[in-house]
């Protein structure tokens, strides 16, 4: 470990305003707006099939990664060594160990490569992965295991699954066993993490919560996902537009929807739970706040998939 904090000291001491604004820019690549944005320009304006199956196979690269976090618990480099700053504090919560930012990125832009079968696309994937995977260094938050196991994990699983999906015409069977894996899974781990949750428990409730709630989001990410497939496929059932202008509509006010179902529910749901204040013992409101975010994430992606295509239709963009 102690190489990996060297090479991180290494990048922080080539810090400047310049190198600071590209690499801050460069891990953006692998959070959720750049997700929401491809993933939403694909699915509405390009290609609803192709959409479809890299949105499923970046959800389960997702969900795997906030699973191994769950699992490894390893503590980030600044959290292991003062020394080294944490150049994006708000955004660098959970754990280390896979890198999320740096294998959601390698994951989506790989799927896309595999499914559009483009050269340049290989390069732009292998580019922006190697990218977001420094700026992970960079900023303080990963080690190079870190991003070298994101990256590993997003490639092989775009691979895998894109081969999977091209040959496998009906989903129906993969969704059902992911709804009911991914449910149970997550109910196990909030049954097991509540019971060890006690007053008298180093784990708190905050802890507990802190803990969970990558999975629980991840988890309600999935669900809403499947769900929204099904409904838009037996209730909307859209087609492709080849118009610029309304294809430009649809992306844009597609992404401010998302948007403001996600900071509508969030302030919602922060004046039912204040999960930033829970105490000890409190596990019932640290299950409350991860249940409200399951169904923040899974209400995004039904609104997002299912519900705002109705639009398309009934106003004809």
């Amino acid at each position: 470990m102690n190489f990996e904090l060297e090479i991180i000291h290494w990048l922080q001491s080539l810090r400047s305003t310049l190198l600071d604004f590209f690499f801050e820019a460069s891990t953006m690549l692998g959070e959720e707006v750049v997700l929401i944005c491809v993933l939403g320009f694909i699915y509405w304006c390009y290609d609803k099939a192709i959409g479809e199956k890299i949105g499923i196979i970046v959800f389960i690269s997702v969900g795997i990664n906030s699973l191994f976090k769950l699992l490894i618990m390893r503590n980030r480099p600044y959290v292991v060594d003062s020394s080294i700053e944490n150049l994006r504090p708000t955004t660098s919560g959970s754990y280390s160990f896979p890198s999320g930012h740096t294998q959601t990125a390698s994951t989506l832009f790989f799927s896309i490569y595999c499914f559009l079968k483009k050269k340049w696309l290989l390069t732009v994937a292998i580019i922006i992965t190697v990218l977001v995977a420094i700026s992970r260094m960079y900023i303080g938050v990963h080690y190079l295991t870190d991003v070298l196991a994101g990256a590993a994990l997003g490639i092989l699983l775009s691979f895998v699954l894109s081969k999977y999906l091209d040959k496998t015409k009906d989903y129906k069977k993969l969704y059902t066993i992911l709804l009911i894996l991914v449910n149970v899974s997550l109910i196990a781990i909030w049954i097991i993490y509540a019971s060890r949750n006690t007053s008298s428990s180093v784990l708190d409730a905050s802890q507990f919560f802190f803990d969970t709630e990558s999975v629980t989001k991840m988890f309600g990410t999935i669900t809403g996902f499947i769900l929204a497939i099904a409904y838009e496929k037996k209730k909307v059932n859209f087609s492709h537009n080849k118009s610029v202008k309304n294809n430009i509509l649809r992306f844009v006010i597609g992404i401010a929807v998302i948007m403001a179902v996600r900071y509508a529910l969030s302030f919602i749901f922060g004046l039912i739970v204040d999960t930033d204040a829970l105490l000890a013992g409190e596990n019932f409101k640290a299950i409350l706040g991860l249940l409200l975010d399951y169904i923040r994430y899974a209400t995004m992606l039904f609104v997002a998939i299912g519900l705002y295509p109705l639009l398309f239709k009934k106003y004809n963009f």
